[in-house]
């Protein structure tokens, strides 16, 4: 499946039969919601083209890949266990990738605004998500979306 999708995400096919090829392989192959969504954000982000030295660049790159298939993210991100799913890759990802150590405040404000993360899923993960790895540095990074989110809450 994986390769499949690279091809398709690489030359940029139009995203309803991207939609349409997971949901194929996903039946043939019999895969838990938790493995699709891991394998998703793999193959989005092994389509970045990273560039060796600028950190902004591949900042930009890296956003721009997010908003260009979130849709599909949306599609396979159906309920909030799964969006968890999501977040713990992202967190999992920039905390093994030193150039994406600092993306990922970006990736979950771009994933929110996209709807792809509920803003009770990013509130949950910042109040008990389980996965240690790097965990407080990223909750650190997160704070001030996270207080952002919780005062438009209060306004409404």
């Amino acid at each position: 499946m994986k390769s499949a999708l690279t091809t398709q995400i690489t030359e940029e096919a139009d995203i309803s039969e991207v939609i349409e090829t997971v949901k194929l392989r996903v039946r043939d192959a019999k895969l838990p919601e938790t493995e699709i969504v891991r394998i998703l954000w793999d193959v989005l982000m092994d389509g970045v083209q990273w560039s060796g030295k600028n950190q902004q660049q591949n900042a930009n790159a890296a956003l721009r890949k997010v908003k260009t298939w979130a849709e599909l993210l949306n599609t396979f991100c159906t309920s909030g266990k799964l969006e968890l799913e999501l977040m713990y890759k992202v967190q999992m990802q920039c905390y093994e990738d030193a150039k994406l150590m600092k993306l990922f405040p970006e990736i979950i404000r771009s994933l929110y605004d996209q709807d792809v993360l509920a803003e009770d899923t990013i509130l949950h993960w910042f109040r008990k998500g389980t996965n240690p790895k790097g965990r407080q540095t990223f909750v650190k990074a997160l704070e001030p979306f996270v207080n952002w989110l919780k005062e438009a809450e209060e306004e409404e």
